[in-house]
């Protein structure tokens, strides 16, 4: 790929993926308890949910990477990771809004907070780590263990002031299918990303081929 094809990226689809989520999230149902503060749970929850199934899929990866030892694979794993790293602290940073609205502050010692810190911590530490590790099938095991770490700890996570689930457990079918067309417009963002990412890894790796 050269310069001029990397430039022309087409940002299309990720504007519209955003005006989407903005225009599903202004026309969402509020929740009889938290009325118009739900919005902001919209995202963060399916953003959260996005960044999870990024993490599970990086595991899968992360197996398949230690049985077989294809070097393609740690490449997909390195772009997989961190652009399931920016969804996740994206999560994290909405979240902390989530609590201002709805709580009137941050509380940082709320163990779901707490929870997710951790993870965001872990998950910057195994990408910076994983990028330095010198045997190809190695790298597949961080991020399983990553993997297993993320699904282990968010969902046992003890929960003080976040509701067990206002989305998943409402009895209305318009929340519900609210949170999972903001899931899967957060899932194509993070595909997007790995996209993105990959194009323009692809281009340096051209350009430096030819400087």
């Amino acid at each position: 790929m050269n310069i001029k094809a990397a430039g022309r990226t087409p940002w299309i689809i990720v504007i519209a993926t955003l005006v989407a989520m903005i225009t599903v999230v202004l026309t969402a149902p509020q929740e009889q308890s938290m009325g118009d503060g739900i919005r902001v749970v919209y995202v963060h929850v399916a953003l959260v949910w996005a960044g999870m199934l990024g993490f599970a899929i990086n595991g899968l990866l992360g197996i398949v990477l230690m049985l077989s030892g294809r070097r393609s694979l740690k490449e997909w794993i390195e772009l997989v990771g961190i652009s399931t790293l920016l969804i996740f602290i994206a999560s994290v940073l909405v979240s902390l809004l989530a609590e201002q609205i709805n709580w009137g502050g941050i509380l940082w010692q709320e163990p779901r907070n707490q929870a997710v810190f951790t993870v965001t911590a872990v998950a910057v530490i195994v990408h910076i780590v994983n990028s330095w590790l010198p045997w190809i099938r190695w790298r597949g095991l961080l991020p399983l263990a990553l993997a297993l770490f993320v699904l282990q700890t968010l969902p046992g996570a003890p929960r003080v002031l976040h509701p067990e689930n206002p989305v998943r457990n409402s009895s209305s079918q318009a929340m519900q299918s609210t949170f999972l067309i903001m899931f899967a417009l957060s899932t194509i963002l993070g595909g997007w990303l790995v996209w993105y990412l990959r194009t323009r890894s692809s281009w340096w790796r051209t350009a430096d081929a030819h400087s």
